[in-house]
């Protein structure tokens, strides 16, 4: 089972609640957003989540300065995330951060999800060029 949404990510980002939504309509895989507010982070690295073939998109709310973060335990990067923005983390990269106050959406991807849409689409623009 993955740890990548609802309350096991609140839990490896030290919050205490990790509201979802998960959608089960793609036969081989659910997709999942859980939004998460974190007002007063603990000063330790966040995670980590289990490695899997999956994508995390978060969407920020919050403007947030000097963001250290980390894969595969090395730091890839310091920046300022402003509201608005996004980010991709990759979840075989065992993705990490050091907290600051923060409020995000994760958009939980697994692979089958989405070579589950490509699939779809593929079989719809076929029967198009069929017709």
């Amino acid at each position: 089972m993955t740890e990548a949404y609802g309350q096991r990510l609140g839990e490896a980002l030290r919050v205490e609640n990790g509201p979802a939504i998960v959608t089960r309509a793609l036969r081989k895989a659910e997709i999942a957003v859980t939004e998460i507010r974190c007002d007063n982070p603990l000063p330790e690295m966040c995670g980590p989540l289990q490695r899997e073939d999956a994508f995390l998109v978060t969407l920020h709310f919050r403007d947030t300065p000097k963001r250290e973060y980390w894969e595969d335990g090395r730091r890839a990067s310091v920046c300022a995330l402003r509201a608005g923005e996004s980010c991709l983390h990759d979840l075989k990269r065992d993705p990490t951060a050091l907290p600051k106050a923060f409020h995000s959406l994760f958009f939980y991807l697994p692979r089958a999800a989405l070579d589950a849409i490509a699939d779809d689409a593929k079989r719809a623009a076929n029967s198009r060029s069929e017709l």
